[in-house]
């Protein structure tokens, strides 16, 4: 379900296209959340200050917890990321076919540090109930359960043992793209996953030996929760473009332990950027 919710610069409200109160925009966002619905909303001369329906129509979205997708097109031909840029609306898959990494559009949930608490508890479930968690745009998460062992994992586990040693379990986050090459309503495979994630095989080695593993996507919405008491960042050097502004300074200020490392996708090689503690390059966690 969606509902398209425009603001004019006279303060009238359209929902579909048809004037609307208030309360019919109450009865609709109630609809909308218990079907699981999403906004799209623009706001006509959105360089000015906003009539006092704009705030209106903004606070009934944040108290249903319906996800908000801003358009700066009245025809909501495009959506509009955490640093104000423009980008054409498009289905998951075709996306994800039709361009490289990039930062997709995301619900903008209310409820984000629960999504997120979730997402790590289902990271930290021991054995097969748990796994690499990872959370897409829409703000659902598919999770890829610890493989069983075998030679090579095993092989693996010990290189991994050496990047974040496994006796002690930690919280490792992933900034990475999550948009997969699948078909609508199919699940993504490994292929489809690795495909956008090239440093997957860390990730799930990681998982194996026993850290808390879980992936988003790094949108400004969605960055200080992503990365709250998390031990290591890891960061797609594709992605890093787009994160915000200072998202290391705001990743590290929610992080346990603030260790940020990013992927190269040239090198497939590993370059700290920021480190807990002061001895050398090793990784550390002081907290």
């Amino acid at each position: 379900m969606r509902l398209k919710i425009s603001v004019l610069a006279s303060g009238a409200i359209l929902l579909d296209g048809q004037p609307a109160d208030l309360e019919r925009l109450d009865g609709a966002l109630e609809r909308a959340k218990q079907n699981h619905g999403q906004v799209w909303y623009y706001r006509e001369a959105a360089g000015a200050q906003p009539p006092p329906a704009g705030l209106a129509v903004i606070q009934r979205v944040v108290r249903h917890k319906v996800p908000i997708s801003l358009s700066s097109k009245a025809d909501f031909s495009d959506w509009v990321d955490g640093q104000g840029v423009s980008h054409p609306r498009g289905g998951e898959g075709a996306a994800a076919r039709g361009a490289g990494p990039r930062m997709p559009e995301v619900s903008i949930r209310s409820d984000i540090q629960e999504v997120f608490a979730r997402l790590r508890q289902t990271a930290a479930a021991p054995g097969a109930e748990g796994g690499l968690a990872i959370l897409k745009p829409d703000r659902t998460h598919l999770v890829m359960p610890r493989l069983g062992a075998t030679p090579a994992l095993e092989t693996m586990a010990k290189n991994m043992d050496r990047l974040v040693p496994g006796d002690v379990k930690r919280n490792i986050a992933a900034i990475a793209y999550t948009l997969f090459d699948a078909q609508p309503g199919a699940v993504p495979g490994l292929a489809e996953v690795s495909k956008a994630i090239p440093f997957l095989g860390i990730l799930v080695g990681l998982s194996y030996i026993g850290h808390a593993v879980w992936v988003f996507e790094g949108h400004a919405s969605a960055l200080a929760a992503g990365c709250r008491d998390a031990d290591v960042l890891i960061v797609d050097s594709a992605m890093r473009v787009y994160l915000a502004p200072a998202w290391d300074a705001d990743a590290a200020a929610a992080m346990r332990n603030p260790n940020i490392l990013v992927h190269d996708r040239a090198t497939f090689q590993l370059a700290m950027i920021r480190k807990a503690g002061t001895d050398g390059g090793r990784l550390q966690f002081p907290n």
